[in-house]
């Protein structure tokens, strides 16, 4: 049975996961790695499970702007063995940009290290929302046809021939997206370019709307979606075609008419298929029935 931790352990721990935590909201990936044993991995909540030593998974592009916030609860730590400890405890993410908080509990195995604490296991899980399909209709908005816009140093330009459609399935269960965008990290002139399918639909078992996408360069992905205020946020873990995970938070933020600002933090998919981390959809005119 665990015991309660001394409280020289309890100080040492409360350092260390300080520590980790600042390291992870500046993006600080040499400060990351180090707070991490060789084989520690993350598991979300979602079932995705990351090494944690690939430091793309926590850190993304130290440069893309303000990183995410945590807010950190009532935490309880217990001594499994002397070296080893268990910490539980709550936690709220504000992603930047979003004024609802992801909320969420964790699970924390700390081994010592000399005179060091590390983290060998991080186990996350999202508390019950109160929420039903129904929230599925609030996507109309996204049906049609689009084109993408592209924005670099605060100017619009055109995305290279980025185009996208979204329509709903037979049954009216699945919003379909279908995107083509081009690769513009392979280093073709022109370019070659990327088909993307994807599905949106209730998912019954986490009561969330979830996403699944397949492209044709072999990587597929899946996101949880969430209502932040006038903008939907989509959790997306992404499987390149070498074996790869990464994650990234895509916030699209509709106003209402014809135009859809789409922000990838801090990086994701979108910049590893060639578009940049900001663009805005513009809704293509609606052909006039014959």
């Amino acid at each position: 049975m665990a015991d309660a931790a001394p409280a020289a352990v309890v100080e040492a721990i409360r350092s260390a996961a300080t520590a980790y935590r600042e390291a992870v909201s500046k993006g600080d990936a040499n400060a990351i790695r180090g707070a991490w044993t060789a084989d520690g991995d993350i598991v979300d909540g979602w079932g995705n499970r990351f090494e944690a030593q690939a430091s793309g998974v926590l850190t993304g592009n130290p440069a893309a702007g303000p990183r995410p916030e945590f807010h950190v609860g009532e935490t309880r730590l217990r001594l499994i063995s002397a070296d080893v400890a268990l910490e539980d405890g709550s936690v709220d993410v504000v992603l930047p940009g979003m004024a609802t908080p992801i909320e969420g509990w964790f699970s924390a195995i700390w081994v010592r290290r000399g005179d060091s604490w590390k983290l060998a296991g991080l186990r996350e899980s999202e508390r019950p929302v109160s929420t039903d399909g129904s929230m599925l209709n609030d996507l109309e908005w996204m049906v049609g046809d689009w084109s993408l816009v592209a924005e670099v140093e605060n100017q619009k330009a055109p995305a290279a021939a980025a185009d996208m459609s979204v329509r709903w399935d037979a049954g009216h269960t699945f919003l379909i997206r279908e995107a083509r965008i081009p690769n513009l990290t392979g280093g073709d002139d022109p370019p070659q370019m990327i088909d993307v399918h994807q599905r949106i639909g209730w998912d019954p078992i986490v009561r969330r709307i979830r996403s699944w996408s397949f492209a044709s360069d072999g990587s597929r992905g899946e996101a949880t979606w969430f209502r932040d205020g006038d903008s939907w946020v989509a959790l997306l873990t992404t499987i390149l075609p070498d074996g790869r995970q990464r994650t990234s938070v895509n916030i699209y933020s509709y106003d209402g008419k014809e135009r859809c600002v789409w922000r990838t933090l801090p990086e994701g998919l979108e910049s590893d298929s060639g578009l940049p981390p900001r663009v805005t959809w513009i809704r293509k005119p609606r052909s006039s029935a014959p």
